[in-house]
Protein backbone atom coordinates (compact mmCIF):
# COMPACT_ATOMS: atom_id res chain seq x y z
CA UNK A 1 0.00 0.00 0.00
CA UNK A 2 2.74 2.44 0.95
CA UNK A 3 4.55 1.69 -2.32
CA UNK A 4 1.37 2.44 -4.29
CA UNK A 5 0.87 5.73 -2.42
CA UNK A 6 4.47 6.73 -3.08
CA UNK A 7 4.11 5.73 -6.73
CA UNK A 8 0.97 7.82 -7.20
CA UNK A 9 2.52 10.72 -5.30
CA UNK A 10 5.55 10.54 -7.58
CA UNK A 11 3.32 10.57 -10.66
CA UNK A 12 1.36 13.57 -9.35
CA UNK A 13 4.56 15.47 -8.60
CA UNK A 14 5.86 14.69 -12.08
CA UNK A 15 2.60 15.86 -13.66
CA UNK A 16 2.72 19.04 -11.57
CA UNK A 17 6.28 19.75 -12.69
CA UNK A 18 5.36 19.18 -16.34
CA UNK A 19 2.34 21.50 -16.04
CA UNK A 20 4.47 24.23 -14.45
CA UNK A 21 7.18 23.95 -17.08
CA UNK A 22 4.65 24.00 -19.94
CA UNK A 23 2.94 27.06 -18.46
CA UNK A 24 6.32 28.77 -18.23
CA UNK A 25 7.28 27.92 -21.78
CA UNK A 26 3.95 29.23 -23.04
CA UNK A 27 4.53 32.67 -21.54
CA UNK A 28 4.77 35.29 -24.26
CA UNK A 29 5.77 38.91 -23.87
CA UNK A 30 3.02 41.54 -23.93
CA UNK A 31 5.46 44.21 -25.09
CA UNK A 32 4.51 45.94 -28.36
CA UNK A 33 6.73 45.00 -31.28
CA UNK A 34 7.86 48.56 -31.98
CA UNK A 35 11.31 49.77 -32.97
CA UNK A 36 13.09 52.44 -30.96
CA UNK A 37 12.75 55.60 -33.06
CA UNK A 38 12.84 58.63 -30.78
CA UNK A 39 11.89 62.17 -31.64
CA UNK A 40 14.94 64.32 -30.96
CA UNK A 41 14.41 67.72 -29.34
CA UNK A 42 17.37 69.94 -30.13
CA UNK A 43 15.88 73.35 -29.42
CA UNK A 44 16.97 74.54 -25.96
CA UNK A 45 14.23 77.16 -25.96
CA UNK A 46 11.91 74.43 -24.67
CA UNK A 47 13.99 74.43 -21.48
CA UNK A 48 13.83 78.21 -21.20
CA UNK A 49 10.03 78.11 -21.53
CA UNK A 50 9.80 75.46 -18.79
CA UNK A 51 11.99 77.60 -16.54
CA UNK A 52 9.72 80.58 -17.06
CA UNK A 53 6.59 78.50 -16.45
CA UNK A 54 7.95 77.40 -13.07
CA UNK A 55 8.30 81.06 -12.03
CA UNK A 56 4.53 81.55 -11.97
CA UNK A 57 3.41 80.80 -8.41
CA UNK A 58 0.22 78.96 -9.28
CA UNK A 59 -0.06 77.57 -5.76
CA UNK A 60 -3.35 76.29 -4.38
CA UNK A 61 -3.86 76.16 -0.64
CA UNK A 62 -6.31 73.97 1.22
CA UNK A 63 -8.06 74.86 4.46
CA UNK A 64 -9.22 77.36 3.47
CA UNK A 65 -9.18 76.94 -0.30
CA UNK A 66 -7.38 79.92 -1.84
CA UNK A 67 -5.00 80.89 -4.65
CA UNK A 68 -3.51 83.98 -6.28
CA UNK A 69 -5.70 84.65 -9.32
CA UNK A 70 -3.13 87.10 -10.75
CA UNK A 71 -0.56 84.30 -10.99
CA UNK A 72 -2.98 82.14 -13.00
CA UNK A 73 -3.96 85.03 -15.27
CA UNK A 74 -0.32 85.85 -15.92
CA UNK A 75 0.44 82.19 -16.61
CA UNK A 76 -2.39 82.05 -19.15
CA UNK A 77 -1.04 85.12 -20.91
CA UNK A 78 2.39 83.50 -20.95
CA UNK A 79 0.93 80.43 -22.67
CA UNK A 80 -0.79 82.60 -25.27
CA UNK A 81 2.44 84.45 -26.00
CA UNK A 82 4.62 81.35 -26.27
CA UNK A 83 2.35 78.90 -28.08
CA UNK A 84 0.84 81.07 -30.82
CA UNK A 85 -0.06 78.30 -33.29
CA UNK A 86 -1.93 76.38 -30.64
CA UNK A 87 -3.92 79.45 -29.66
CA UNK A 88 -4.68 80.23 -33.29
CA UNK A 89 -5.86 76.76 -34.29
CA UNK A 90 -7.39 75.35 -31.11
CA UNK A 91 -10.65 76.57 -29.65
CA UNK A 92 -10.09 77.64 -26.04
CA UNK A 93 -12.79 77.58 -23.39
CA UNK A 94 -12.12 78.77 -19.86
CA UNK A 95 -14.15 76.93 -17.25
CA UNK A 96 -14.51 78.12 -13.65
CA UNK A 97 -12.38 81.11 -14.73
CA UNK A 98 -9.00 79.35 -14.61
CA UNK A 99 -9.43 75.76 -15.88
CA UNK A 100 -8.40 75.55 -19.55
CA UNK A 101 -10.01 73.35 -22.21
CA UNK A 102 -8.48 73.39 -25.70
CA UNK A 103 -10.13 71.66 -28.66
CA UNK A 104 -8.84 70.87 -32.15
CA UNK A 105 -11.48 69.36 -34.43
CA UNK A 106 -10.41 66.15 -36.16
CA UNK A 107 -10.99 65.31 -39.82
CA UNK A 108 -12.87 62.06 -39.14
CA UNK A 109 -16.04 62.52 -37.10
CA UNK A 110 -16.41 58.74 -36.80
CA UNK A 111 -13.32 58.50 -34.61
CA UNK A 112 -13.72 59.06 -30.89
CA UNK A 113 -11.68 61.97 -29.49
CA UNK A 114 -8.58 61.78 -27.32
CA UNK A 115 -8.12 63.85 -24.16
CA UNK A 116 -4.75 64.78 -22.65
CA UNK A 117 -4.82 66.10 -19.10
CA UNK A 118 -2.42 68.01 -16.86
CA UNK A 119 -2.87 70.56 -14.08
CA UNK A 120 -1.59 74.08 -13.62
CA UNK A 121 -1.48 74.29 -9.85
CA UNK A 122 1.29 73.25 -7.50
CA UNK A 123 1.51 72.57 -3.77
CA UNK A 124 2.97 75.10 -1.30
CA UNK A 125 6.65 75.12 -0.38
CA UNK A 126 8.78 75.69 2.69
CA UNK A 127 11.50 77.78 1.06
CA UNK A 128 13.84 77.40 4.03
CA UNK A 129 14.18 73.68 3.29
CA UNK A 130 15.12 74.13 -0.38
CA UNK A 131 18.68 74.48 -1.61
CA UNK A 132 17.50 76.97 -4.25
CA UNK A 133 14.60 79.29 -5.01
CA UNK A 134 11.53 76.98 -5.39
CA UNK A 135 10.11 79.29 -8.04
CA UNK A 136 13.40 80.28 -9.65
CA UNK A 137 13.26 77.79 -12.51
CA UNK A 138 17.02 77.38 -12.20
CA UNK A 139 18.86 75.47 -14.93
CA UNK A 140 22.18 74.04 -13.71
CA UNK A 141 22.98 72.38 -17.03
CA UNK A 142 21.63 68.99 -15.99
CA UNK A 143 18.38 69.74 -14.16
CA UNK A 144 15.69 72.39 -14.05
CA UNK A 145 14.80 73.01 -10.40
CA UNK A 146 11.51 74.25 -9.03
CA UNK A 147 8.06 73.48 -7.73
CA UNK A 148 5.98 71.87 -10.46
CA UNK A 149 8.80 70.46 -12.58
CA UNK A 150 7.50 66.98 -11.70
CA UNK A 151 3.97 67.75 -10.53
CA UNK A 152 2.64 68.77 -12.95
CA UNK A 153 3.83 71.71 -15.05
CA UNK A 154 6.44 69.45 -16.61
CA UNK A 155 3.66 67.42 -18.24
CA UNK A 156 1.60 70.47 -19.14
CA UNK A 157 4.47 72.25 -20.84
CA UNK A 158 5.70 69.11 -22.60
CA UNK A 159 2.23 68.56 -24.06
CA UNK A 160 2.06 72.15 -25.30
CA UNK A 161 5.57 71.98 -26.78
CA UNK A 162 4.70 68.77 -28.66
CA UNK A 163 1.45 70.23 -29.98
CA UNK A 164 3.15 73.44 -31.13
CA UNK A 165 5.82 71.39 -32.92
CA UNK A 166 3.17 69.30 -34.64
CA UNK A 167 1.23 72.38 -35.72
CA UNK A 168 4.38 73.91 -37.17
CA UNK A 169 4.64 70.77 -39.31
CA UNK A 170 1.05 71.08 -40.57
CA UNK A 171 -0.61 68.86 -37.97
CA UNK A 172 -4.15 67.77 -38.81
CA UNK A 173 -5.30 64.89 -36.60
CA UNK A 174 -7.98 62.48 -37.74
CA UNK A 175 -9.64 62.41 -34.35
CA UNK A 176 -10.64 65.45 -32.31
CA UNK A 177 -8.08 66.35 -29.67
CA UNK A 178 -8.81 67.94 -26.31
CA UNK A 179 -6.23 69.38 -23.91
CA UNK A 180 -7.72 69.80 -20.43
CA UNK A 181 -5.70 71.64 -17.79
CA UNK A 182 -7.33 71.88 -14.38
CA UNK A 183 -6.39 74.67 -12.00
CA UNK A 184 -6.85 73.06 -8.58
CA UNK A 185 -5.98 69.36 -8.75
CA UNK A 186 -3.97 69.57 -5.54
CA UNK A 187 -7.03 70.60 -3.51
CA UNK A 188 -9.73 68.40 -5.00
CA UNK A 189 -9.96 69.15 -8.70
CA UNK A 190 -13.09 71.31 -8.88
CA UNK A 191 -11.86 72.71 -12.19
CA UNK A 192 -11.42 69.21 -13.63
CA UNK A 193 -14.88 68.25 -12.40
CA UNK A 194 -16.33 71.24 -14.22
CA UNK A 195 -14.45 70.39 -17.44
CA UNK A 196 -15.63 66.78 -17.30
CA UNK A 197 -19.19 67.90 -16.64
CA UNK A 198 -19.05 70.22 -19.66
CA UNK A 199 -17.64 67.48 -21.91
CA UNK A 200 -20.38 65.09 -20.80
CA UNK A 201 -23.02 67.73 -21.59
CA UNK A 202 -21.47 68.04 -25.04
CA UNK A 203 -21.89 64.29 -25.53
CA UNK A 204 -18.17 63.54 -25.62
CA UNK A 205 -17.30 59.84 -25.44
CA UNK A 206 -13.52 59.73 -25.62
CA UNK A 207 -11.42 56.91 -27.03
CA UNK A 208 -9.09 57.47 -24.10
CA UNK A 209 -8.01 59.94 -21.45
CA UNK A 210 -4.33 60.29 -20.51
CA UNK A 211 -3.43 62.06 -17.28
CA UNK A 212 -0.43 62.32 -14.96
CA UNK A 213 0.17 59.39 -12.67
CA UNK A 214 2.82 56.71 -12.86
CA UNK A 215 6.19 57.17 -14.51
CA UNK A 216 9.18 55.44 -16.10
CA UNK A 217 11.03 53.83 -13.22
CA UNK A 218 14.63 52.68 -12.99
CA UNK A 219 15.56 50.15 -10.33
CA UNK A 220 12.15 50.24 -8.68
CA UNK A 221 10.49 47.11 -10.09
CA UNK A 222 11.98 44.06 -8.32
CA UNK A 223 13.70 41.45 -10.50
CA UNK A 224 13.79 43.78 -13.52
CA UNK A 225 17.01 45.58 -14.47
CA UNK A 226 15.48 47.58 -17.33
CA UNK A 227 13.44 50.80 -17.12
CA UNK A 228 9.73 50.11 -16.67
CA UNK A 229 6.97 52.48 -17.79
CA UNK A 230 4.04 51.94 -15.44
CA UNK A 231 0.58 52.91 -16.69
CA UNK A 232 -2.11 53.26 -14.04
CA UNK A 233 -5.43 51.70 -15.05
CA UNK A 234 -7.20 52.55 -11.79
CA UNK A 235 -6.77 54.55 -8.59
CA UNK A 236 -7.36 53.47 -5.02
CA UNK A 237 -10.34 54.89 -3.21
CA UNK A 238 -10.10 57.16 -0.19
CA UNK A 239 -12.03 57.28 3.05
CA UNK A 240 -11.29 58.52 6.55
CA UNK A 241 -13.37 57.16 9.41
CA UNK A 242 -13.82 58.96 12.73
CA UNK A 243 -14.30 56.84 15.84
CA UNK A 244 -15.61 58.64 18.92
CA UNK A 245 -16.92 57.68 22.35
CA UNK A 246 -18.45 59.44 25.33
CA UNK A 247 -17.86 57.81 28.73
CA UNK A 248 -17.85 58.79 32.38
CA UNK A 249 -14.90 60.97 33.31
CA UNK A 250 -13.55 61.68 36.77
CA UNK A 251 -10.40 61.81 38.84
CA UNK A 252 -7.44 59.70 37.86
CA UNK A 253 -7.05 58.44 41.45
CA UNK A 254 -10.21 56.32 41.12
CA UNK A 255 -10.37 55.23 37.44
CA UNK A 256 -13.03 52.93 36.06
CA UNK A 257 -12.01 49.87 34.04
CA UNK A 258 -12.68 51.54 30.68
CA UNK A 259 -11.73 55.12 29.98
CA UNK A 260 -12.31 57.05 26.75
CA UNK A 261 -8.66 56.45 25.90
CA UNK A 262 -8.78 52.71 26.44
CA UNK A 263 -12.06 52.34 24.51
CA UNK A 264 -10.71 54.17 21.49
CA UNK A 265 -7.34 52.42 21.77
CA UNK A 266 -9.01 49.01 21.75
CA UNK A 267 -10.86 49.96 18.56
CA UNK A 268 -7.64 51.09 16.89
CA UNK A 269 -5.90 47.85 17.85
CA UNK A 270 -8.82 45.80 16.52
CA UNK A 271 -8.73 47.60 13.16
CA UNK A 272 -4.96 47.47 12.73
CA UNK A 273 -4.73 43.80 13.72
CA UNK A 274 -7.67 42.77 11.52
CA UNK A 275 -6.97 44.59 8.30
CA UNK A 276 -8.82 43.86 5.05
CA UNK A 277 -7.46 40.74 3.34
CA UNK A 278 -4.53 41.12 0.97
CA UNK A 279 -5.34 40.22 -2.63
CA UNK A 280 -4.37 40.93 -6.20
CA UNK A 281 -6.91 43.32 -7.73
CA UNK A 282 -7.46 43.62 -11.49
CA UNK A 283 -4.73 46.18 -12.29
CA UNK A 284 -2.12 44.32 -10.24
CA UNK A 285 -3.06 41.01 -11.88
CA UNK A 286 -2.50 42.73 -15.23
CA UNK A 287 0.88 43.95 -13.99
CA UNK A 288 1.88 40.42 -12.99
CA UNK A 289 0.79 39.13 -16.42
CA UNK A 290 3.09 41.66 -18.08
CA UNK A 291 5.90 41.10 -15.58
CA UNK A 292 6.11 37.30 -15.76
CA UNK A 293 7.40 36.93 -19.35
CA UNK A 294 10.20 39.45 -18.69
CA UNK A 295 11.67 37.53 -15.74
CA UNK A 296 14.53 35.05 -15.66
CA UNK A 297 14.31 31.55 -14.22
CA UNK A 298 13.19 30.53 -11.62
CA UNK A 299 11.08 33.66 -11.02
CA UNK A 300 9.54 33.21 -14.44
CA UNK A 301 8.26 29.77 -13.44
CA UNK A 302 6.71 31.16 -10.25
CA UNK A 303 4.86 33.96 -12.03
CA UNK A 304 3.72 31.64 -14.82
CA UNK A 305 2.01 29.49 -12.18
CA UNK A 306 0.34 32.04 -9.94
CA UNK A 307 -2.52 29.62 -9.33
CA UNK A 308 -0.01 27.66 -7.24
CA UNK A 309 2.36 30.32 -5.95
CA UNK A 310 -0.04 33.22 -5.29
CA UNK A 311 0.29 32.97 -1.47
CA UNK A 312 4.08 33.15 -1.82
CA UNK A 313 3.92 36.19 -4.14
CA UNK A 314 1.41 37.91 -1.85
CA UNK A 315 3.63 37.37 1.18
CA UNK A 316 6.57 38.91 -0.69
CA UNK A 317 4.54 41.98 -1.63
CA UNK A 318 3.38 42.48 1.95
CA UNK A 319 6.96 42.79 3.22
CA UNK A 320 7.43 46.32 1.82
CA UNK A 321 5.32 49.43 2.30
CA UNK A 322 4.81 50.03 -1.41
CA UNK A 323 4.17 46.36 -2.14
CA UNK A 324 1.67 46.07 0.69
CA UNK A 325 -0.20 49.13 -0.57
CA UNK A 326 -0.63 47.43 -3.97
CA UNK A 327 -2.30 44.34 -2.52
CA UNK A 328 -4.29 45.66 0.41
CA UNK A 329 -6.80 48.26 1.45
CA UNK A 330 -4.45 50.03 3.84
CA UNK A 331 -5.34 51.01 7.40
CA UNK A 332 -3.59 54.08 8.82
CA UNK A 333 -4.48 55.64 12.20
CA UNK A 334 -3.65 59.31 11.70
CA UNK A 335 -5.33 61.33 14.49
CA UNK A 336 -5.92 60.58 18.19
CA UNK A 337 -7.55 63.03 20.62
CA UNK A 338 -8.39 62.50 24.28
CA UNK A 339 -7.58 64.11 27.60
CA UNK A 340 -6.56 67.57 28.76
CA UNK A 341 -4.75 67.07 32.09
CA UNK A 342 -2.61 64.35 33.60
CA UNK A 343 -4.88 63.74 36.62
CA UNK A 344 -8.26 63.97 34.88
CA UNK A 345 -9.98 61.03 33.17
CA UNK A 346 -11.24 62.23 29.79
CA UNK A 347 -14.93 61.75 29.13
CA UNK A 348 -14.47 61.94 25.36
CA UNK A 349 -12.06 60.39 22.90
CA UNK A 350 -11.77 60.20 19.13
CA UNK A 351 -9.50 58.79 16.47
CA UNK A 352 -9.28 59.03 12.70
CA UNK A 353 -8.39 56.04 10.54
CA UNK A 354 -7.47 56.69 6.91
CA UNK A 355 -8.16 53.99 4.32
CA UNK A 356 -6.85 53.74 0.77
CA UNK A 357 -9.22 51.29 -0.89
CA UNK A 358 -8.46 48.61 -3.46
CA UNK A 359 -10.66 48.37 -6.56
CA UNK A 360 -13.38 45.82 -5.90
CA UNK A 361 -14.25 47.16 -2.44
CA UNK A 362 -16.77 49.96 -1.94
CA UNK A 363 -16.73 52.58 0.80
CA UNK A 364 -20.08 51.23 2.04
CA UNK A 365 -18.64 47.74 2.40
CA UNK A 366 -15.59 49.12 4.15
CA UNK A 367 -17.71 51.09 6.61
CA UNK A 368 -19.60 47.89 7.49
CA UNK A 369 -16.29 46.10 7.97
CA UNK A 370 -15.15 48.83 10.38
CA UNK A 371 -18.35 48.55 12.43
CA UNK A 372 -18.13 44.77 12.57
CA UNK A 373 -14.45 44.81 13.55
CA UNK A 374 -14.84 47.48 16.25
CA UNK A 375 -17.95 45.69 17.56
CA UNK A 376 -18.69 48.25 20.25
CA UNK A 377 -22.06 50.04 20.36
CA UNK A 378 -20.55 52.76 22.55
CA UNK A 379 -18.31 53.91 19.71
CA UNK A 380 -19.78 56.21 17.09
CA UNK A 381 -18.48 55.54 13.59
CA UNK A 382 -18.77 58.10 10.81
CA UNK A 383 -17.19 59.01 7.51
CA UNK A 384 -15.05 62.11 7.67
CA UNK A 385 -14.40 64.68 4.94
CA UNK A 386 -13.77 63.66 1.36
CA UNK A 387 -14.82 60.14 0.38
CA UNK A 388 -13.80 58.63 -2.98
CA UNK A 389 -14.68 55.26 -4.40
CA UNK A 390 -11.87 53.35 -6.15
CA UNK A 391 -11.72 54.38 -9.79
CA UNK A 392 -13.21 51.97 -12.35
CA UNK A 393 -10.57 49.67 -13.84
CA UNK A 394 -9.80 50.67 -17.42
CA UNK A 395 -9.29 47.84 -19.91
CA UNK A 396 -5.88 47.35 -21.49
CA UNK A 397 -7.04 45.67 -24.70
CA UNK A 398 -7.88 49.05 -26.24
CA UNK A 399 -6.58 51.29 -28.98
CA UNK A 400 -5.74 54.01 -26.47
CA UNK A 401 -3.57 51.78 -24.29
CA UNK A 402 -1.84 50.43 -27.40
CA UNK A 403 -1.09 53.93 -28.72
CA UNK A 404 0.42 54.98 -25.40
CA UNK A 405 2.49 51.79 -25.18
CA UNK A 406 3.73 52.15 -28.77
CA UNK A 407 4.75 55.77 -28.19
CA UNK A 408 6.71 54.77 -25.08
CA UNK A 409 8.55 52.02 -26.93
CA UNK A 410 9.42 54.41 -29.77
CA UNK A 411 10.79 57.13 -27.53
CA UNK A 412 12.49 55.19 -24.71
CA UNK A 413 15.13 52.58 -25.46
CA UNK A 414 14.92 49.22 -23.62
CA UNK A 415 11.87 50.35 -21.65
CA UNK A 416 9.20 47.82 -20.72
CA UNK A 417 5.52 48.85 -20.53
CA UNK A 418 3.29 47.48 -17.77
CA UNK A 419 -0.20 48.37 -16.50
CA UNK A 420 -0.74 48.55 -12.75
CA UNK A 421 -2.62 50.25 -9.92
CA UNK A 422 -1.97 53.89 -9.02
CA UNK A 423 -1.85 54.53 -5.27
CA UNK A 424 -2.34 58.30 -5.42
CA UNK A 425 -5.18 60.25 -7.04
CA UNK A 426 -5.42 62.56 -10.05
CA UNK A 427 -7.87 64.73 -11.96
CA UNK A 428 -8.59 61.74 -14.20
CA UNK A 429 -10.98 60.29 -11.61
CA UNK A 430 -13.49 62.95 -12.60
CA UNK A 431 -13.63 61.75 -16.22
CA UNK A 432 -15.21 58.34 -15.68
CA UNK A 433 -18.42 59.43 -17.42
CA UNK A 434 -16.46 60.84 -20.37
CA UNK A 435 -14.45 57.70 -21.15
CA UNK A 436 -14.15 54.12 -19.96
CA UNK A 437 -10.48 54.12 -20.98
CA UNK A 438 -8.56 56.28 -18.53
CA UNK A 439 -4.80 55.90 -18.22
CA UNK A 440 -2.48 57.52 -15.71
CA UNK A 441 1.04 57.97 -17.00
CA UNK A 442 3.46 60.88 -17.32
CA UNK A 443 6.74 60.04 -19.09
CA UNK A 444 9.11 61.25 -16.38
CA UNK A 445 12.23 59.09 -16.07
CA UNK A 446 12.74 58.72 -12.32
CA UNK A 447 14.78 56.77 -9.79
CA UNK A 448 13.61 56.11 -6.24
CA UNK A 449 15.43 59.19 -4.91
CA UNK A 450 13.24 61.41 -7.08
CA UNK A 451 9.95 60.26 -5.55
CA UNK A 452 10.50 62.18 -2.30
CA UNK A 453 10.92 65.38 -4.31
CA UNK A 454 7.30 65.23 -5.53
CA UNK A 455 5.45 67.46 -3.02
CA UNK A 456 8.79 67.59 -1.20
CA UNK A 457 11.88 69.74 -1.27
CA UNK A 458 14.27 70.40 -4.18
CA UNK A 459 11.86 69.20 -6.86
CA UNK A 460 13.64 68.97 -10.20
CA UNK A 461 13.57 67.37 -13.63
CA UNK A 462 16.52 66.41 -15.78
CA UNK A 463 16.83 68.25 -19.07
CA UNK A 464 17.19 64.93 -20.91
CA UNK A 465 14.03 63.58 -19.30
CA UNK A 466 12.03 66.68 -20.16
CA UNK A 467 13.08 66.58 -23.81
CA UNK A 468 12.13 62.90 -23.94
CA UNK A 469 8.72 63.82 -22.50
CA UNK A 470 8.14 66.20 -25.37
CA UNK A 471 9.25 63.46 -27.75
CA UNK A 472 6.78 60.99 -26.22
CA UNK A 473 3.83 63.36 -26.61
CA UNK A 474 4.96 64.19 -30.15
CA UNK A 475 4.94 60.47 -31.03
CA UNK A 476 1.53 60.01 -29.43
CA UNK A 477 0.01 63.01 -31.23
CA UNK A 478 1.24 61.67 -34.57
CA UNK A 479 -0.96 58.60 -34.05
CA UNK A 480 -4.21 60.49 -33.41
Amino acid sequence: MIKKILKYAGVLILVLIVVMVVNTLRLKSYQPDIDYNPTQINDDRVIERLQEAIRFKTVTYDNPFRYDSLQFESFHQYLRDNFPLLHQQFELKKINDYALLYKLEGSDAQLKPAILLAHQDVVPVDSAKWSCDPFGGINDGTFVWGRGTLDDKGSLMAILEAVEMQLANGYAPKRTLYLAFGNDEEVGGIGAQAIARYLKQQGVDAAFVLDEGLVITSGMVPMIDRPVALIGTSEKGYMSVKLSCQVEGGHSSTPQSNTAISVISDAIVALTQNRPTAQFCGPVNDFLDYLGPELAWPQRLVFANRWLFEPVILSIYQKTKAGNALVRTTTAPTVLKAGMKDNVLPDYGEAVINYRILPGLTTEELLKYVATTVNNPDIKIEQLGVVREPAPVSPIATEGFDLIAQSIKEQYSETLVMPTLMLASSDSRHYKEVSKNIYRFAPYQLVSEDLSRIHGNDERISIESYKNMIGFYYRLLSKL
